[in-house]
């Protein structure tokens, strides 16, 4: 396993909604223990019927996790490579960019995980598309930073991003087909990450053809 510690690439500015975003992921996870919060749920079977709640939930499902593991683990890869994208993108388009790779994640989930709702309705829940879009981004942007990264609990390196990032990719990719229908949305990881890949190009292009 690949823990990423920090990044040796500091922020050009203060990262308000990176740090918004993290404040909001435990408010809404602390909540979760005092209320239902099920409308928040994404539901594949809602999505196919047209229900509104189901567009909302594209929106909401993103602030969901299923327990403390879940939540600091996204939580954590958000601090460390969040404040750097938002200070590229800049700050509303990076809250942008932020929630429509989560839109993309589960849209991806819904297209190409066959398993995904096979013998039930079919839920999402969690930051982790939308994050992978984050890391897409970073690839692109900073492939030569480095990330100090704890490697299999045992010792530490520091890995340029665009290795520790494509080796992360990757074990996506492998872990869907090792374990399919593991009830893990790896395909929702991968559609965030080609929602941000694809994004991020699209942005690139367009600030060079106005320099230009």
């Amino acid at each position: 396993m690949f823990i990423p510690l920090k990044d040796t690439n500091p922020a050009l500015r203060s990262p308000v909604v990176t740090y918004g975003l993290i404040i909001t992921n435990v408010f809404i996870f602390l909540l979760e223990y005092f209320y239902n919060l099920d409308s928040f749920v994404f539901s594949k079977a809602a999505l196919l019927d047209l229900s509104p709640q189901a567009f909302t939930s594209l929106i909401t499902y993103q602030f969901l996790h299923g327990g403390w593991g879940h939540l600091i683990f996204n939580l954590l890869f958000l601090y460390i490579f969040g404040d750097n994208m938002e200070s590229s993108l800049g700050r509303p388009f990076f809250l942008s960019f932020y929630l429509t790779c989560g839109v993309g994640a589960a849209l991806f989930e819904v297209l190409f995980d066959p398993y995904f709702g096979l013998n039930g309705p079919g839920l999402l829940i969690g930051a982790s598309g939308s994050i992978s879009g984050v890391l897409a981004g970073y690839a692109l942007r900073y492939p030569r930073a480095k990330i100090l990264t704890w490697v299999l609990f045992v010792f530490f390196l520091k890995i340029r991003a665009i290795w520790f990032i494509g080796i992360w990719i990757t074990t996506q990719f492998i872990f869907e087909i090792m374990t399919p229908g593991d009830g893990t949305a790896y395909i929702a990881h991968i559609g965030g990450f080609v929602t941000g890949l694809l994004m991020y190009s699209i942005y690139h292009n367009y600030r060079l053809s106005r320099i230009t």
